[in-house]
């Protein structure tokens, strides 16, 4: 099935196609570090590692070394490997402890809402396991761009003359010192980060454990601490990225993958299935050929309240083995509402890979929020994130904090299979808005017969919290009057807004590549 757009939303963006290889990613320079990878024979991993790195460099404000990541791996066979690079928490926090400083809430930032930085671990260990060259190589594009510097473009020039991040250096003067000054900043000025290349160079010479064991842990730190942050060397030594079975569910002759808990992978198959389990028609108004707004909200109430329920350290949860039956989720009741962890900025980065073996990754990193916790380690060009803030400082059996585990995790990378293998690689940022835009976009294409950048440049709507529903300039005017009818508040936001995060999408059919690449930010798509 053809949909025609109407014009006001065409995608206006071509679909980029070539049977060699194809990278996506959050920035050009990014892409094109792990093109030049698959160019010179290296395969998804080795291209996606390269990518991965480099973002860290070109998106500092977004992700970097002192942040998490959580990926999937498909081989040619289409057998998927759940990549769990997130870290855990200081094991001296106790909710005693920090009640007995007066707190009530982990800081949203500062040296106690950091967690142990998982990222650069998962680059050195998925390329252990994955890859086909060695760090050193797949670092060498981040380590150039961080001294020679990456150029600002226009929504790195947005971020560093905004208001968040003047008053970000106003809390934390360091990031001025390693970053610049706020405002003032031009189109294509140079970012130099000499420290970060410093740091990725005893990296490529020493290896990825050096971060976390030996000299270059220990510097860093002595300076976290000296900062406030609870972690210690046996917290960093202690740290080891999950590898298991991704989490998978049918949908319409596929398989549907996503990275089981901490992640919220588990909310993306949850909207998919009760889309399927319990289906609701467009709307009757023919505002929107797919998806009703208010049936809408209801499923992806009732899929977070599920995510809310069992989405945290694999250790302290088990999953059902029948939590994404058919038959379970046509009697789940939609008037759910999730508990919702509190809302970051959507601050994170990503990548999608698909190699000319059908190999691919969906790859996911973050510091969580704009510069994480706003922690600096200045001699090392590290920002350290943010993530533990998603825990509280209760008992509760799934969100309460517990020293030594990991915290909840709004990434969420995706990929789709069938009996040819890979058959789409996906992935957003966005927080909590992440398994929304991909279920949309998902559904855009299979259901709606849009092609992928098509149904990447289609108008989202996105609900965090409360009764607030966000809805892009360019949906349908209906759906205002519709969803206030229903006891909705309507929040427009741009029509091209961020907050609906920045999907990059590779399609693979009949050996051929179609890249997907979301404008709402600095998404790039190069075939090899």
């Amino acid at each position: 099935m053809t949909t025609l757009l109407p014009a006001d939303i065409a995608a206006h963006r071509p679909v980029v196609m070539g049977d060699g290889g194809m990278v996506v990613a959050g920035h050009p320079r990014a892409a094109e570090a792990g093109a030049a990878l698959l160019r010179s024979g290296g395969n998804a991993m080795d291209a996606a590692i390269a990518a991965a790195a480099t973002l860290a460099i070109a998106i500092p404000f977004m992700n970097g070394l002192g942040g998490d990541a959580i990926a999937l791996h498909a081989g040619a066979d289409g057998h998927v490997t759940a990549i769990n690079g997130s870290g855990a928490t200081a094991r001296a926090a106790s909710v005693a402890a920090l009640r007995a400083q007066g707190l009530t809430a982990l800081p949203q930032r500062g040296p106690l809402a950091v967690s142990v930085p998982g990222v650069v671990a998962a680059w050195g260990e998925s390329l252990e396991r994955f890859g086909a060259r060695q760090l050193a190589e797949v670092l060498e594009p981040a380590i150039a761009l961080a001294e020679h510097g990456v150029p600002l473009d226009a929504s790195a020039i947005a971020f560093f003359n905004g208001a968040e991040y003047a008053e970000l250096v106003r809390d934390f003067p360091a990031l001025g010192a390693a970053f610049g000054t706020p405002g003032g900043r031009r189109l294509g000025e140079r970012l130099k980060q000499p420290q970060a290349a410093q740091t990725l160079r005893r990296l490529a010479r020493h290896g990825w454990r050096a971060f976390y064991t030996g000299d270059l842990a220990r510097e860093w730190l002595d300076d976290a601490r000296g900062q406030g942050v609870l972690l210690d060397g046996d917290d960093l030594a202690a740290h080891a990225t999950l590898f298991a079975p991704a989490l998978s569910t049918a949908w319409r002759g596929r398989q549907v993958h996503v990275a089981p808990p901490n992640s919220q992978g588990l909310a993306l198959l949850a909207m998919l299935g009760l889309a399927e389990a319990q289906p609701a028609p467009p709307p009757a108004d023919g505002s929107d050929p797919l998806i009703d707004p208010l049936a809408h909200l209801a499923r992806k109430s009732a899929a977070f309240a599920m995510r809310d329920a069992w989405c945290a350290d694999p250790r302290r949860v088990t999953l059902p083995a029948d939590l994404l039956a058919p038959e379970r989720l046509r009697l789940l009741p939609l008037d759910a509402r999730p508990t919702m962890s509190r809302a970051g900025g959507g601050d994170t980065s990503t990548l999608v890979v698909v190699d000319s073996a059908g190999r691919a990754v969906s790859w996911v990193q973050s510091l969580f929020e704009s510069f994480g916790s706003g922690v600096v380690c200045p001699r090392h060009g590290l920002v350290l994130h943010n993530r533990a803030m998603l825990e509280s400082l209760d008992d509760d059996p799934v969100r309460g904090l517990r020293g030594g585990t990991r915290p909840f995790h709004t990434l969420c990378p995706a990929l789709v299979t069938d009996d040819a293998g890979v058959a789409l690689a996906i992935a957003t940022p966005g927080d909590h808005g992440q398994p929304q835009s991909l279920f949309q976009v998902i559904r855009r294409h299979y259901e709606q017969g849009l092609d992928i950048q098509a149904a990447i440049e289609w108008p989202r709507l996105r609900h965090d919290d409360g009764r607030e529903v966000m809805l892009e300039a360019r949906c349908p005017p209906a759906w205002d009057a519709a969803l206030a009818a229903s006891g909705w508040t309507v929040r427009r936001v741009d029509g091209w807004s961020r907050l609906m995060g920045g999907v990059n999408a590779v399609v693979r059919r009949d050996g051929l590549l179609m890249g997907g690449a979301d404008p709402r930010r600095s998404c790039y798509a190069i075939a090899v």
